[in-house]
């Protein structure tokens, strides 16, 4: 697997196939709104099959029945490595480091780690979820240029965020946010975004998306 270097945040057609996550998440970053927009993008768009991950993984197994004597060192085991595997979207993971291109997960069975390493996205699912600048120019319409909406500048990001995630989940669902509970809506946003949200801060998030739907 060939992929591209973390100095520079632009992707092209002539970029190598597969380019490091970093890369990704900084040429995303460049056109969202905040570092909080541009995570959720590719979260979401890992999750919802349309953008396509690969990383090696390496697996650290858990030793729950491993019992050690005062003073007694377990026995370093080298961990597992498994090379270019692919990232599924129903993978939910522990952290990510979007600077390394690294991410974590522990299995909620066996409670082994996992780590990836050398994370990278395709390039053309890049290109598909968020064109390059120069591309974005030449193929946005009227149409498009009106209906696009920038982050007020009073917004927090981590209200932004959740605004946006609300607007996708509203177009992948067929009967729109009307069948949530402020509950559920609570407990999904905080899930899509890998971190608890209050029902303060989705509340600040729906009132701001009425106020912008009726301004359209």
């Amino acid at each position: 697997m060939t992929h591209g270097t973390g100095g520079t945040a632009l992707i092209t057609t002539a970029s190598a196939e597969w380019v490091l996550l970093s890369v990704v998440y900084h040429y995303i970053l460049a056109q969202s709104p905040s570092p909080e927009a541009a995570k959720i993008a590719i979260s979401n768009a890992r999750k919802n099959e349309q953008l396509r991950l690969r990383a090696e993984v390496r697996e650290h197994e858990a030793r729950p029945n491993l019992i050690l004597r005062p003073g007694e060192r377990s026995a370093e085991i080298q961990p597992k490595r498994k090379p270019d595997q692919p990232i599924l979207p129903s993978d939910n993971f522990s952290t990510w480091d979007w600077e390394r291109s690294y991410a974590t997960r522990r299995d909620a069975t066996t409670k082994s780690l996992f780590e990836y390493m050398e994370v990278v996205g395709n390039r053309d699912d890049v290109l598909n979820l968020c064109p390059s600048p120069e591309t974005a120019v030449m193929t946005e319409t009227p149409e498009t240029a009106e209906t696009a909406v920038a982050k007020p500048v009073e917004v927090s990001g981590l209200v932004w965020a959740v605004v946006q995630t609300l607007d996708n989940m509203e177009k992948q669902t067929a009967t729109g946010l009307a069948g949530f509970t402020q509950k559920q809506l609570t407990e999904k946003v905080s899930a899509s975004l890998s971190r608890r949200v209050s029902p303060r801060t989705l509340q600040k998030a729906v009132a701001l998306r009425r106020k912008i739907s009726a301004r359209r």
